[in-house]
């Protein structure tokens, strides 16, 4: 590598559009076949809204579907449910029946028990001479494991594109499960979409308007069910889910969301009720315990000696109101101002994330896991918590570029303004809670945890963080993976998206590789020795048909407690130079 490249100097021979091309060349491998997911059916009559299984135990797994009934206002109606260790049902690992009625949207969920760890299994529902499709599901493992492999979703928007990332992943085999860091579908109406190459594809969304009642959250979920894709993956591997801000509101948190009304929409609390009922119900996921309220998403799953798999929840259960920057223009004019903004307001102690209770069982679970000589302990976690800041984009994001982003962000031409005082990029993710992220931190440090893995969603694009305190104690890493189908940056980049990436990858030490350019899914291996994460592109998510490639592959190795990046492939140059971190 030439000596005179550096992280902080590698773009001053470029241009926001003079280099563009560098990002988009990346791939390390060749296009697969076209494929197309308009090959899917979907299931019509009594299951028309498919089946599904999640939140696998050691000893039982949850079973999902829905019927559609014959009389919708008729009473409970009693489905049998059967697994079995082979496709043809010769002979029955266990079986019972579930009750489906209007009380819960006719959705029926049953916690199969009683079944052997470590085991692949078949299931399916019956309604009368009606059956279901068959759904194949795997059980935790237990004791010595060899090696565990996710494939890792998150934002799919029905109105922004197929699902054909979903498609692809129903192709695969040797998945173990399939983890959905939430935005599973967006609550926004179907205003602005009416002439986009979706709606003229009959893709917009119902109801029509926003999600706000119990009722149209359920048709929301019930939309979203038909997807082919969706059915498809969902059928083969068991899901472990959360949820983020769109299956209730964009940008929520405990008390209100940037997306509510309360004058014209109501009791915010109500509406939040409202769409986590609706969730817990049309999702393959465990209920709370009894006498845990609905936020009570976190949780636990061991795989073995192997891993441990922590589920949070960062929405609705304690984070304070996220602050959108611009609006304390006033109050940073010069650097004395966003020195005082930093410390005063952003770093207000009192701006939570976790809540007390969900600190402690993550803290807990994470500790245990340690001492336990688990391999890996994952996160599986909504918005980024790698430290990214913004450098002083005036010179690069041009007017072209802004008056895009305007239409969806009215204060973007003052947070440009601002960014030269380093501000978080995203200010909704963990950057906007530094001093609860670093209380976090702090508390793993000092319970001899600095080796977690962090799944995050949310931003619709791919990262790779190391994960640092504030005093530059390294905590773990960071992969985040890109959106299913909703809109990527460069909508409103276009050709300038690869060196906006390569700048802001620039200005943080913390952020080892930045890919906005395409949607698709991660996939990643847990062994022994590495995990092998593999970040896939989905070429087009405006028709069904479409190709899939690896755009960037890494390694991630255990090395005395603590985690490190290496083996990176289908980087450029400039790319290659900032992971090393030349400089």
């Amino acid at each position: 590598m030439p000596q005179s490249i550096t992280r902080r100097g590698l773009l001053t021979t470029g241009t926001l559009a003079g280099v563009a091309s560098a990002l988009t060349g990346c791939s390390n491998t060749s296009q697969n076949e076209t494929l197309s997911s308009g090959t899917l059916t979907r299931p019509t009559g009594t299951f028309a809204h498919g089946i599904a299984s999640g939140d696998p135990l050691q000893n039982a797994v949850i079973l999902w579907t829905r019927i559609t009934p014959a009389n919708a206002n008729g009473g409970p109606v009693k489905l049998n449910w059967e697994i079995a260790p082979t496709e043809d049902f010769a002979s029955l690992e266990t079986s019972g029946t579930v009750a489906a009625s209007a009380a819960t949207n006719w959705t029926a969920k049953v916690d199969a028990a009683g079944l052997s760890a470590g085991k692949a299994y078949y299931y399916r529902f019956r309604l009368g001479e009606e059956i279901s499709p068959v759904g194949q599901t795997r059980t935790l493992p237990e004791g010595d494991v060899d090696s565990v492999r996710f494939a890792v979703v998150s934002c799919a928007n029905w109105q922004h594109g197929y699902f054909n990332a979903y498609d692809h992943i129903a192709r695969q085999n040797g998945i173990d499960a399939v983890i959905h860091l939430g935005d599973y579908f967006y609550e926004y109406g179907a205003e602005g979409y009416e002439g986009t190459e979706m709606a003229r594809q009959g893709h917009l969304h119902e109801p029509r308007h926003e999600t706000i009642t119990l009722e149209d959250y359920r048709i929301r979920h019930a939309q979203y069910r038909t997807d082919p894709s969706l059915q498809a993956m969902s059928a083969k591997f068991p899901l472990i889910t959360i949820w983020d801000d769109h299956e209730s509101s964009n940008d929520s948190w405990q008390t209100g969301a940037e997306n509510h009304n309360s004058e014209t929409e109501g009791s915010w609390e109500d509406r939040k009720q409202a769409a986590m009922r609706a969730y817990y119900e049309w999702m393959p996921i465990r209920d709370p315990a009894e006498g845990n309220t609905r936020e009570s998403l976190f949780r636990n799953l061991d795989y073995g000696n192997l891993l441990s798999l922590v589920t949070v929840e960062t929405r609705l259960t304690a984070r304070a109101e996220p602050l959108e920057i611009e609006r304390f223009k006033d109050v940073i004019q010069n650097e004395e101002g966003a020195n005082r903004f930093k410390r005063d307001i952003l770093g207000d102690p009192s701006r939570e994330m976790y809540g007390k209770v969900q600190e402690d069982f993550i803290v807990g679970a994470l500790t245990a896991s340690k001492q336990s000589g688990k391999t890996w302990r994952i996160i599986a976690n909504q918005v980024i918590m790698g430290r990214l800041l913004t450098p002083d984009l005036e010179p690069y994001v041009d007017e072209t570029a802004v008056a895009l982003i305007e239409k969806d962000w009215p204060g973007v031409r003052d947070m440009v303004k601002l960014s030269k005082y380093n501000f978080p990029v995203y200010p909704d993710s963990w950057d906007g809670y530094p001093v609860a992220r670093d209380r976090f931190y702090n508390r793993l440090i000092s319970n001899d945890v600095q080796d977690i893995f962090v799944l995050t969603g949310d931003a619709h694009e791919f990262w790779i963080n190391d994960l640092t305190s504030e005093s530059g104690e390294k905590v773990g890493v960071e992969v985040v993976s890109t959106a299913v189908s909703s809109e990527t940056l460069v909508k409103y980049m276009g050709t300038g998206t690869a060196d906006y990436a390569l700048l802001l990858t620039q200005a943080n030490d913390d952020a080892r590789y930045y890919n906005p350019l395409h949607n698709g899914y991660t996939d990643i291996t847990f062994s022994r020795s590495a995990a092998q994460v593999r970040m896939m592109a989905i070429s087009n998510t405006q028709s069904q048909d479409y190709t899939a490639s690896e755009v960037a592959t890494f390694s991630v190795r255990p090395n005395k407690g603590k985690l490190t990046i290496s083996n990176a492939r289908g980087l450029n140059l400039k790319q290659r130079a900032l992971f090393n971190g030349l400089g």
